[in-house]
């Protein structure tokens, strides 16, 4: 089998700092990724910026002689799904293509979050502003059959804000993102969201530090999504979960709180994750990984499919054409449940609400160290006092399991994740309600 992915890609990125322009790049890149899977072992992989014959024709025979040289060192045989080949062309809907404006009209998109967050007053102190977009075409063809084009746009804006009074830092972010092009920002202004994380952080100067302790917590869905994403998403990874990951092999075992379902949809609209087919020219679907706390299905590519012996979820994708396919989440969600953010919140006698996200680590079994930027006490089932961000520590298998009520509104969150090479992913989530380790580490 012969795998061949050609790419153009645009990527325009501006940062402001406090009031002045630090960067403006717009990069073009362009080329050609070959895989070859031979003797039903191993693949073989090589890539090219010429778009010339034999350029091509060498990183074809490049990628044959690495996976013949593989294929010496393996044993086992495998068979992989074969996906019926498809001619299509397909284009995620753009209304505002960045493209289609000039450098000023970028500019100033970060620039009116910095205005927007001027207006919270002198105690901000580091204003940070940075645009993104990415404009991909994309060709996938295959000795299968396959003829897949794509035509993608992915716009994002992320602010960071740092406010200080008598030596006290208060950081706070805002992130914004989807699939589509600049009328992002006619449902969220720039200015609008700058302004609202400066006034957070400036807020958090005259709060307190929250609690250590094992807490009943409402987590809000900014800080919900990395823990999904990083904690959960990745053990549900079939190639992680196969070097022994948190869910290991209980296909069918319960692993969650019932009140749990999750899964991965490539074909969520806007998401950042919207990818109708990946990198393998698998269609991507909606994939459910956890049913009312039951392990049904992990994210797979065609190698670990096949050694699974189930089909492909349509998981594999490379940042470029440069590098090879991983097993990565598109759009990860948590299906929303049946409580109001107030019903969440009145069941708890006193406990703590946990509020947007300084990301973290977590490993393949699920232990996990997040940020979080800010909280409140709750009371007798009321918010009370706002306090400033610290830590959540634990296993997220573990605190999933204690999950006893899920929110019924969800919220379509950007994310980016670093696993081996780089991606931007979609997350769903709702709030969620359960027990969590505040301000310390471990379990």
């Amino acid at each position: 089998m012969v795998q061949l992915r050609g790419q153009n890609r645009v990527i325009t990125t501006c940062t402001v700092k406090n009031g002045v322009v630090e960067d403006f790049s717009s990069i073009s890149l362009s080329g050609i990724g070959v895989r070859t899977f031979i003797d039903g072992k191993s693949w073989g992989f090589s890539s090219t910026n010429k778009l010339d014959f034999k350029s091509t024709e060498q990183a074809l025979d490049n990628s044959f002689k690495l996976a013949k040289a593989s294929s010496q060192l393996k044993k086992q045989r495998i068979v992989l799904e074969q996906v019926k080949g498809k001619t299509i062309d397909l284009f995620s809907p753009v209304k505002k293509p960045p493209h289609s404006f000039c450098t000023e009209d970028i500019v100033n998109i970060p620039l009116e979050a910095y205005k927007g967050a001027k207006e919270a007053g002198s105690r901000v102190a580091d204003i940070k502003a940075t645009y993104v977009s990415i404009e991909d075409k994309k060709h996938f063809l295959d000795t299968e059959g396959a003829r897949i084009h794509q035509t993608t746009t992915r716009v994002l804006l992320f602010i960071n804000i740092i406010a200080k009074s008598n030596g006290l830092l208060c950081p706070i972010s805002e992130n914004v993102g989807h699939t589509g092009g600049l009328e992002l920002f006619d449902k969220v202004s720039p200015y609008s969201l700058g302004k609202k994380a400066a006034e957070n952080a400036s807020r958090l100067l005259n709060a307190k530090a929250p609690p250590s302790g094992r807490f009943n917590v409402v987590i809000h869905p900014t800080l919900c999504a990395t823990l999904l994403h990083e904690a959960i998403g990745h053990p549900l990874e079939a190639d992680l979960a196969m070097a022994g990951g948190g869910f290991g092999d209980h296909i069918d075992e319960l692993v969650s709180s019932k009140l749990v379902t999750i899964y991965d949809d490539g074909t969520t609209p806007y998401g950042l994750g919207y990818f109708p087919y990946d990198d393998e020219g698998v269609e991507c679907n909606r994939t459910i990984l956890i049913e009312n706390g039951l392990l049904r299905s992990f994210m797979h590519d065609k190698t670990s499919a096949a050694l699974s012996n189930v089909s492909p979820t349509g998981n594999a994708h490379a940042w470029d054409y440069s590098v090879e396919p991983l097993i990565r989440q598109t759009n990860i969600g948590l299906q929303a449940g049946d409580y109001s953010m107030e019903e969440l919140v009145e069941d708890v006698k006193e406990g703590l609400f946990l509020e947007g996200t300084f990301g973290g680590q977590a490993n393949i079994n699920a232990d996990f160290t997040f940020g979080f930027q800010r909280s409140k006490w709750i009371r007798r089932g009321s918010l009370a006092e706002e306090m400033r961000g610290a830590n959540v520590a634990g296993n997220a298998i573990k605190v999933f399991k204690t999950i006893d009520a899920v929110g019924k509104m969800s919220v379509l969150r950007p994310g980016a994740c670093g696993k081996y090479q780089s991606a931007i992913q979609g997350r769903i989530v709702p709030a969620v309600r359960c027990k969590i380790l505040v301000g310390g580490t471990g379990d």
